[in-house]
């Protein structure tokens, strides 16, 4: 597997302590309360919805930086899979050039995801 590196920065809406003070009177704020799924109005000390109480938080333009790559190329196998089938079921005259040109492009994905070593370092 990839080595994947976290940029954790401190979290403003906690200033870093992993608790929510940012309401009326040093209570926890509408939306940490929401994230925590209780019902109510005032409760005090809840773990921050934005850091997950760790005080740190990823920016979220990071975190769609990492995942956008898996998630184009689970589309592109899924959509060339799909031509494929479709071509299979009406027949096409183009049905060995679309499989070739299709194969070379899901083998070298499957190949950049799955060629890392198992177990070790």
């Amino acid at each position: 597997m990839q080595n994947v590196k976290a940029n954790l920065y401190e979290c403003f809406h906690c200033k870093g302590e992993g608790t929510c003070l940012t309401g009326a009177n040093g209570a926890s704020c509408a939306a940490c309360i929401k994230k925590n799924e209780l019902k109510g109005k005032e409760f005090f000390g809840l773990i921050c919805g934005s850091c997950g109480g760790i005080g740190k938080a990823e920016p979220l333009t990071e975190r769609m930086n990492k995942r956008m790559a898996p998630i184009l190329a689970i589309v592109l196998v899924v959509s060339l899979l799909a031509l494929i089938f479709w071509a299979a079921l009406v027949k096409s005259t183009h049905f060995s050039e679309l499989l070739a040109f299709s194969g070379a492009i899901v083998g070298s994905i499957m190949g950049f995801y799955f060629s890392g070593k198992i177990g070790g370092s």
